[in-house]
């Protein structure tokens, strides 16, 4: 048995609790072209400003944008936003005849833009991308039939102080990036990229990480840099009131209803923005300030071919939110943004007010660090000052050239903005009426990139910029749409077809596993999870090579150890619906936070329901008899990780998974200062797969084409977060931390380390397991190849030296295993030495070893 920690912050203390193991295009119009110039005006620096002719999008844009968005203040009168259309809706039926159609309208409780008197409330409609499952709509996987587990409510209950119950979406989100915002105290922080942010009851705190590397880790401080207020102490309170698939909305208020600050944290923006009425602003630093200087805008000609377009930029400009540059004594400098003008006064040696002094203020506020080329990225910035997200959504588009090669997904982010009058798009590409500083500023992630083409890129862009997964690359307009390639997508079978030499090796061991390895006794749901998954696997593996014998065998154990805990729940620790936050979990997880790797506070779902779908699935292809009375609590074990529709009552929306960063979140209802985190990006992929394969089985095809395409999108995140090459780590880490694994990702850390030991095999080992056909998707030859020896000589660091120092376990299995990819001989040469995992068998390893590993010559 392996050991793993679990660090948990319970009751606002810390305690440590020692657990068992369980090609797309941003579109909108181009950026300005600014030139720095080197007079000085009584306003201050002055920048020119060239607003370039408006790029049109092609006729593609997402289908479906989320209906299910909840409520938002209006907007500050300061705020201009310009009348909105109508746009119809676009609706898709799952073909299969469980499907339900349930179209209920708006759901409260995520995010709704800072809406114009008038707002008719309908999805924008984005012609040319049809999203693969609508998630409007309920899902086939609901039948709308009774729950197949006991309700019980959670002790854990959502602090009423920290969210409006009345305006959010029940159930509750439980794994976001932003939940420490909503349980324990609500103080500590999240990580809206690049910044850090608490979000305290009197003010919201922003900070600039600075990161640095040991061998064993990548950190960031915690250094809030500015605090912003109301300097009469007139906010006593701040509330969760809404959330989307990309953000968070928090808004401050006191005992005057008419005194209000808000903000919607995204990650990925440059600026921090917060709306303000009727607040006496107070900016406080813990740096001293050194210099206070207003910038000032100045049409140039240059561009300006016409009277009518020199006049209409002025007319921008005076329109234009104002500007002041702060330098601060820790070497940096920050941009504040304000609309209407705010004319900042220093008082003392790290406190800013207007200059007007305590007058209600009604406008915006944005604050943007200036990285490490304050000069150029202030040109840049200036470009799109007063532009700020209003509401976020992601569409996961049906996959292109589905019977061919070449396969793919387009990923689509939709920003509504405050410009566009919450969803006017027409606003933002209209080139007769849009000015740069309309169109909203982004950043993305490596992974992005990998993806985008290059003339997806700001040019000249920002630098200085970064996140735990490295430098962020910025993108100008409010739709981001990138191809999710899905080429190495498995079925049941592995990659290739089995060589007829390996098959009477691999029928002879399933016999010897069939008898010696099927007992499956744990008590928790991981562990059993795992135990009937590799009952699943030898089941899958008989059927593949035509042994009826013990696949009968191994159908019947599978089906004689499941109607316990799924049917009967007459299991020694059942399962049981929390009626609370939504979940099936643990009845022992119910009731201690610390058992079950916290499974009652929703830690691991993904991992643990993973391995039972898999199951579920294997059984469901090859006997639909059988698997009949499981299917319904086998569907809410899915719906609980992997819930793929908005209108379902029970269950959250995609627990686990970030569509922003390309994977899920592991860590549930527990405050982490690192924010969420995951480890296992092997088990991760299994869990996508599993249900990948449960909708192929049941026969919602539009379901598994949603799901594969999450599970390429996990795998793709894990290939370049986790299992990065040396180039790569060298690029988006910090050295000396530039490893081909890394154990832990955390929101703004990564670890050498997981959390059950630092060996070596186990951080490379616990990004694999368990080995199945989707297990090939993270395992890309060249990583292997470079992995296994990294400096191609001592191998120091590297899978090699770590396979040898874990002897014959079942760590060192994986890694031979894994190496297979790229050295068939001494895989195999080494797996059968091995005493396998309580998750695997030799049977396993052989069989993945002959179907997705090298092939033999000749």
């Amino acid at each position: 048995m392996h050991n793993r920690v679990l660090v948990a912050r319970l009751a606002a203390t810390m305690t440590v609790v020692c657990v068992l193991l369980h090609a797309g295009c941003a579109y909108g119009s181009p950026a300005a072209i600014l030139a720095d110039t080197t007079s000085d005006s009584p306003q201050g620096k002055a920048l020119w400003v060239e607003t370039p002719e408006v790029t049109l999008p092609p006729a593609g844009v997402p289908a479906d944008f989320n209906r299910h968005l909840g409520r938002l203040p209006q907007p500050p009168s300061g705020v201009h936003l310009p009348a909105p259309k109508d746009r119809p809706v676009i609706v898709e039926e799952e073909g299969h005849a469980d499907f339900t159609h349930q179209d209920n309208g708006p759901k409260k409780g995520t995010i709704r833009s800072a809406i114009a008197p008038g707002y008719q409330y309908t999805a924008p409609t984005l012609q040319g991308v049809v999203s693969a499952l609508d998630p409007n709509k309920q899902s086939p996987l609901n039948t709308n039939q009774a729950l197949a587990f006991s309700s019980k409510a959670s002790s854990y209950q959502p602090n009423a102080k920290l969210i409006d119950m009345s305006a959010i979406k029940v159930p509750l989100p439980t794994n976001k990036w932003w939940q420490n915002l909503v349980i324990e105290q609500g103080i500590d922080p999240i990580h809206p990229y690049p910044y850090v942010v608490k979000c305290l009851a009197n003010a919201s705190t922003v900070g600039f990480p600075k990161f640095q590397a040991s061998a064993t880790a990548m950190t960031s401080n915690m250094v809030s840099d500015w605090q912003i207020g109301d300097s009469t102490g007139a906010l006593t309170q701040r509330l969760v009131t809404a959330y989307d698939a990309l953000g968070v909305q928090v808004v401050w208020s006191g005992s005057s209803g008419n005194t209000k600050m808000a903000a919607r944290f995204y990650k990925g923006l440059p600026f921090v923005t917060y709306e303000m009425t009727s607040i006496a602003p107070v900016l406080t630093t813990i740096h001293a300030i050194l210099k206070v200087e207003q910038l000032a805008l100045t049409v140039n000609s240059y561009g300006a071919n016409s009277g009518a377009n020199a006049t209409k930029l002025a007319s921008q400009m005076a329109d234009h939110p104002s500007l002041t540059q702060v330098t601060l004594n820790d070497g940096s400098q920050w941009l504040l943004v304000t609309k209407p003008t705010i004319q900042w006064k220093q008082t003392g040696n790290s406190q800013l007010t207007p200059a007007s002094g305590s007058a209600p203020f009604t406008g915006i506020l944005q604050m943007a660090h200036l990285g490490d080329n304050p000069s150029s990225n202030a040109n840049v910035l200036q470009a799109y000052v007063g532009t700020y997200p209003t509401e976020g959504s992601v569409t996961y588009a049906k996959i292109a050239n589905k019977q061919g090669s070449g396969r793919s997904a387009d990923i689509v982010y939709f920003y509504k903005t405050n410009t566009d009058g919450g969803g006017d798009t027409s606003m933002v590409y209209s080139p007769s009426s849009v000015s740069t500083s309309m169109q909203l500023l982004t950043f993305v992630l490596p992974h992005h990139v990998d993806l985008l083409p290059s003339s997806s890129i700001l040019s000249p862009g920002l630098s200085g910029y970064r996140s735990a997964k490295g430098p962020l690359t910025a993108v100008a307009g409010n739709i981001i749409t990138y191809s999710q390639p899905l080429d190495g997508t498995q079925s049941f079978e592995g990659q290739h077809t089995m060589p007829a030499s390996d098959k009477a090796s691999i029928q002879k061991q399933l016999l010897i596993d069939v008898a010696t390895s099927t007992n499956v006794t744990a008590p928790d749901p991981y562990f059993f999870g795992k135990g009937i998954a590799k009952i699943a696997r030898l089941y899958q593996i008989a059927q593949e090579v035509g042994d009826s014998v013990s696949a009968a065998t191994l159908k019947d154990k599978l089906v004689a150890y499941m109607k316990p805990w799924l049917v009967t729940c007459s299991n020694s620790d059942p399962l049981v619906y929390d009626t609370t936050w939504g979940g099936v979990v643990s009845t022992a997880g119910l009731a201690d936070p610390s058992a079950d790797f916290g499974q009652g506070r929703y830690n691991d779902h993904h991992f643990h329901y993973g391995y039972h779908l898999y199951a579920g699935a294997v059984l469901a292809k090859y006997d639909v008899n059988a698997f009949a009375p499981l299917r319904e609590p086998l569907s809410q074990l899915l719906r609980d990780y992997a819930n793929p529709s908005y209108a379902d009552s029970q269950f959250p929306y995609m627990r686990h998974f970030d569509p922003y960063d390309g994977h899920s979140w592991a860590a549930g209802l527990f405050t982490f200062a690192d924010g969420r985190n995951q480890e296992s990006t092997g088990e991760a992929i299994n869990a996508y797969y599993s249900a990948y394969l449960y909708a192929l089985a049941l026969g919602l095809q539009e379901t598994a084409d949603f799901y594969e395409i999450i599970l390429n999108m996990e795998a793709t995140s894990g290939r370049r977060y986790w299992h990065p090459t040396l180039a790569q780590a060298k690029a988006q880490y910090i050295a000396p931390f530039t490893h081909n694994a890394v154990g832990i990702l955390w929101a703004s850390k990564a670890d050498f380390a997981t959390f059950f030991g630092a060996n070596p095999e186990f951080i490379y080992g616990i990004q694999m397991i368990p080995f199945t056909p989707a297990t090939r998707l993270l395992l890309a030859a060249d990583w292997v190849k470079e992995a296994w020896c990294p400096d191609g000589s001592s191998c120091a660091g590297g899978m090699k030296p770590a396979a040898e120092s874990a002897g014959s376990n079942g760590w060192a299995q994986f890694l031979y295993t894994a190496l297979s990819v790229v050295d068939r001989t001494t895989a195999l040469a080494n797996v059968a030495k091995c005493t396998p995992d309580d998750g695997n068998t030799l049977t396993n390893a052989l069989h993945w070893i002959a179907t997705s590993g090298q092939q033999p010559v000749g």
